[in-house]
């Protein structure tokens, strides 16, 4: 799972087949979640410990058994706390081929929902869905599309049944068009990571003030402007020490330091051990 993209391009299917499925442990390159968003939908399940969502400019805290469905193209990430979780990630558009399909779940695919643990334990529909589904992908993707496809027709159709949906909502979308604003901002950040960055460059590209988009960044991403830009550097630092034979020095050069020294500083500050360790 590349999160160190905020526009992910990768292809997130098996085959000819628009999904795919990660589960995320801490072993896992991408343990933490970075801002991110991409075309498909998204369902996040969270199998142990804690998750801290962010999902435009709101914050959940997910726990075990909690289910969050992110709609296509919204701003999310989230910080992981001893957690396990598993996030499923498709074209919402081949639930819709049919027109039947279209008028039952068509309003659900245009919310981002949170569904607590006790929501589901209590609706039995969605329990057996969300199991189904847990177990067909857990199987393998490739060697179990139906029985992929049929629990995740399961899991929307339950969603479909809870009135009123709205209590299950977020954000509201005024608030993911809010959210659209900060797009190029981020993109810039992803592109331009190994260079020097302004406030004033990214406060420009979004059409605000500097002042008023330290503010704005805040209240979508939880950290201020500098602060994110050297989290992710620090990101994507930690793939290029487990991903690639270059050293610290070049790494640091790549990411955006010209002073090794303060680098070290900032991968401790982010990640709780300096670059060597973490790479050994």
């Amino acid at each position: 799972m590349h999160y160190l993209d905020y526009n992910e391009q990768i292809q997130h299917r098996t085959g000819d087949f628009p999904l795919a499925y990660y589960p995320v442990d801490e072993a896992h390159e991408r343990y933490r979640m970075p801002m991110h968003w991409h075309r498909e939908a998204e369902l996040i399940l969270i199998r142990q410990g804690k998750l801290e969502l962010y999902i435009d400019n709101q914050s959940v805290r997910a726990e075990a058994g909690d289910l969050a469905l992110i709609g296509e193209g919204v701003i999310h990430g989230g910080e992981p706390e001893d957690c396990v979780y598993e996030c499923i990630v498709f074209d919402a558009a081949m639930l819709l081929h049919l027109d039947a399909c279209k008028r039952a779940l068509k309003p659900v695919m245009n919310h981002s929902l949170f569904v607590k643990a006790d929501v589901i334990a209590g609706d039995a529909p969605l329990s057996a869905a969300a199991r189904s589904l847990h177990d067909a992908v857990s199987a393998g993707v490739a060697e179990n599309e139906p029985a992929v496809l049929g629990a995740l027709f399961g899991v929307y159709g339950a969603l479909s049944r809870r009135q009123p949906l709205a209590a299950l909502s977020l954000p509201a979308p005024q608030i993911s068009q809010k959210a659209e604003q900060l797009k190029p901002a981020l993109e810039y950040i992803e592109t331009h990571y190994g260079q020097q960055i302004t406030l004033e460059t990214l406060a420009r590209l979004t059409g605000l003030s500097p002042k008023y988009f330290c503010r704005f960044f805040h209240t979508i991403v939880h950290r201020s402007p500098i602060d994110y830009v050297n989290y992710y550097r620090v990101e994507c630092a930690s793939h290029f020490l487990t991903a690639t034979d270059m050293t610290v020095a070049e790494i640091a050069q790549r990411c955006g330091y010209n002073d090794s020294s303060f680098f070290i500083k900032q991968f401790r500050k982010y990640k709780g051990t300096t670059p060597r360790r973490y790479r050994q």
